[in-house]
């Protein structure tokens, strides 16, 4: 079975501020239509999600939720995960190894530059300098979870939030 993931920068927010928490920071109402505008785009892409993995960062749980709703994912089922807002590329790459059998696409909702890494080290023959607030950049594995590793994937469907 064909694996899909989908890497997706949340949406844009409202800058830093030394009194608004990193992680509380909002999307702007900008970032929300991108948002939306991305959840469109995947479901027109007939895009059959089976885990939709997210930062606990607002911006990005919120992206995670605007997508969701678009193609029909009960937002109940959204995973939250702290690895993605913390860790290095390898720790969000370990939580893909653990995946089940059965999830065949999986769209994860992070940050800059990590998701960027993570790209470049599954990647099989494609790298990234950087990814825009709502972009989306995918990859396919044609092996379980388990047996993936750096430089298997295929780049598969790209999504940038000024191409349509």
């Amino acid at each position: 079975m064909r694996r899909i993931l989908y890497l997706v920068r949340h949406a844009e927010a409202v800058p830093a501020q030394a009194e608004r928490a990193d992680k509380q920071r909002s999307l702007t109402q900008q970032g929300e239509q991108t948002a939306l505008q991305l959840g469109l785009f995947i479901k027109e892409k007939n895009s059959n999600l089976n885990l939709i993995i997210a930062s606990p960062a607002n911006r990005a749980l919120t992206t995670a939720q605007i997508v969701a709703q678009q193609v029909s994912y009960d937002l109940k089922n959204i995973r939250i995960d702290e690895r993605i807002y913390s860790a290095n590329k390898f720790e969000i790459f370990k939580l893909l190894c653990t995946l089940a059998d059965s999830i065949s696409q999986v769209l994860l909702v992070g940050h800059y530059p990590t998701l960027v890494e993570l790209y470049n080290y599954l990647s099989e023959n494609d790298s990234k300098q950087t990814m825009q607030p709502a972009e989306m950049c995918s990859l396919a594995f044609d092996m379980p979870w388990t047996e993936v590793a750096g430089g298997c994937g295929n780049p598969s469907i790209f999504y940038h939030p000024n191409s349509l």
